[in-house]
C-alpha cells in the first residue's frame, strides 16, 4: 500500500493550515514523455523535467500541464477540446505526456490539458484531477494542514 503527504507542517513558512490554504495539496511530480515506456514492465518512465509541483485538484475532472511547459517539452499535441472552469469556456490542446509520482509510485499515462498555471500566477506546474483521484483515499485535515493520499481503500495505512 502507498501513502504519501501532499499537505503542510507548521514551519517558519507559516502555520500548516495557513500553507494549505495559500497552496492547496500539492504532490512532488516527474512531467515529460518517455516513448519507450511500457506499463506493464516495473519502473518509472525517464521524464526529463523531475521534483516539481502538482496541485491535487478535486475540482479539475482530468490532469493538467501548464501550457509553457508543454511547449518546452515538445509533448505531442493529439487533440484539442472544450472544457468550462472558473474562468469560463475555452478551448485547450491536449498532449500526450506522463506524469509520474514518485511518492506513489504511479505514472499517469495518457492527454493532458495544456493550461496556463505558471502564466495565472500559480505555483503549480501541473494539476492532478479526479481521473487520477479516483484510486485514492485522501484524508484532508484543512485544521491542520495535513493532506495525505492512500491506495488503501479505507485510508488506514
Amino acid at each position: 500500500m502507498a501513502t504519501t503527504l501532499c499537505g503542510f507542517d507548521d514551519g517558519p513558512q507559516g502555520t500548516g493550515q495557513g500553507l494549505l490554504v495559500q497552496f492547496g495539496p500539492t504532490l512532488i511530480v516527474d512531467i515529460g514523455f518517455d516513448a519507450a515506456y511500457n506499463a506493464a514492465v516495473r519502473g518509472p518512465p525517464d521524464l526529463p523535467i523531475k521534483g516539481v509541483h502538482a496541485l491535487v485538484d478535486t475540482g479539475a475532472t482530468i490532469s493538467c500541464i501548464d501550457s509553457g511547459l508543454a511547449m518546452q517539452l515538445n509533448l505531442p499535441i493529439i487533440d484539442r477540446q472544450r472544457f468550462g472552469g472558473a474562468g469560463g469556456a475555452h478551448e485547450a490542446n491536449m498532449h500526450l505526456g506522463q506524469i509520474y509520482v514518485p511518492n506513489l509510485d504511479r505514472t499517469i499515462y495518457g492527454s493532458f490539458a495544456s493550461v496556463d498555471l505558471v502564466a495565472g500566477g500559480q505555483q503549480h506546474v501541473a494539476l492532478i484531477g479526479r481521473t487520477f483521484l479516483r484510486h485514492f483515499t485522501m484524508r484532508y485535515l484543512g485544521r491542520t494542514g495535513t493532506v495525505s493520499l492512500s491506495d488503501d481503500p479505507d485510508g488506514s495505512s
